[in-house]
């Protein structure tokens, strides 16, 4: 308790005006700061911390004086927490939004170019053929394994739908069903890791 009273005592010889000023001017430019970086999250810690320093300042003068210091100090500490509905140049959800959106849009106009490349189809014996292939040997490697019912009806519904594909030319819409299949086929094989 003797360690208590001397450390009182040491505190009490800073000057009062010293004492009663560190703590708010601290908290205004820590939470300025901390408003600016955004860091909402850390405040409160700050605050609280700022509010018992000056409290044990202020105490170590007067006790009855520093109850109220601390109560002013949190009254304080709630004003400068509005510094965090200031803007400071980020931007907001919206404008982060809209930015993503013109990032990742994509238009719908199609040139006529790209049209009738799109409607001639691909050759037999292409790309899709590989793909095909590929499809069919990790089908196969899929039933072998031991799926639960429904990735098995899953599998077999796959079988049906790739054994459809002829070795004629493919239209955009039966590549785009291999295209499914197989994006099916590698979730079910990453499912069983196969």
């Amino acid at each position: 308790m003797e360690v208590i009273y001397k450390i009182m005592e040491v505190l009490s010889k800073i000057p009062e005006a010293i004492a009663l000023t560190a703590a708010p001017v601290l908290l205004l430019v820590c939470g300025f700061i901390f408003a600016a970086f955004g860091w909402k999250n850390a405040y409160p810690r700050l605050a609280v911390g700022l509010c018992a320093a000056g409290f044990v300042l202020a105490g170590c003068h007067d006790l009855s004086g520093g109850f109220l210091y601390l109560g002013l100090m949190a009254v304080l500490a709630v004003l400068v927490g509005l510094f965090f509905y200031i803007p400071f140049g980020r931007k907001s959800r919206a404008e982060n939004e809209e930015e993503l959106y013109e990032k990742f849009h994509r238009p719908l106009d199609v040139s006529e170019e790209e049209l009738t490349l799109e409607e001639e189809g691909e050759p037999a014996g292409g790309e899709s053929d590989l793909r095909l292939s590929h499809a069919r040997e990790l089908l196969e490697a899929l039933k072998k394994s031991e799926l639960s019912a429904s990735d098995r009806l899953e599998a077999d519904a796959l079988s049906r739908t790739l054994d459809g594909f002829g070795e004629t030319e493919r239209t955009p819409e039966e590549i785009r069903s291999l295209n499914d299949c197989l994006a099916t086929i590698l979730k079910l094989t990453a499912k069983y890791k196969l």
